[in-house]
């Protein structure tokens, strides 16, 4: 199978949203594009739970441009985990021209990992 990604978006009002991205095969460097967001906002919370798959590890980052070498934000704990759960204090900013964010898992091994992250953030500085 390929990697496959679906990105929900969930406007819980005023400012506030929850992006669930839900990977299937997700691997080293597979990346999922988030679209359709505001082009400046906060990143609150993440949390990052690894549910099938030979990856011991992920370290989630997220970039404001695809195929970045070096994460705009790394949003891991201080060392990787199976399971991520992490608030941002302060949070952490980003500023795109196209509601566009790129986000990936990167797992320590395999392409046949399952995961699921919830990402909150709020529009606007």
């Amino acid at each position: 199978m390929a990697y496959s990604a679906t990105v929900t978006i969930t406007h819980a009002g005023g400012r506030d949203y929850q992006i669930q991205i839900s990977e299937t095969e997700a691997g080293t460097a597979t990346e999922k594009a988030i679209t359709g967001l505001p082009n400046k906002g906060i990143i609150t919370d993440m949390k990052t739970t690894k549910s099938a798959g030979s990856a011991s590890t992920v370290a989630p980052i997220i970039s404001t441009s695809s195929a970045s070498s070096a994460a705009v934000h790394t949003v891991c704990k201080a060392s990787a985990a199976a399971d991520q759960n992490n608030a941002f204090d302060p949070p952490a900013k980003y500023l795109v021209t196209d509601g566009t964010i790129y986000y990936r898992t990167i797992c320590d091994a395999g392409a046949d990992n399952t995961v699921t992250t919830i990402l909150y953030f709020k529009a606007g500085w």
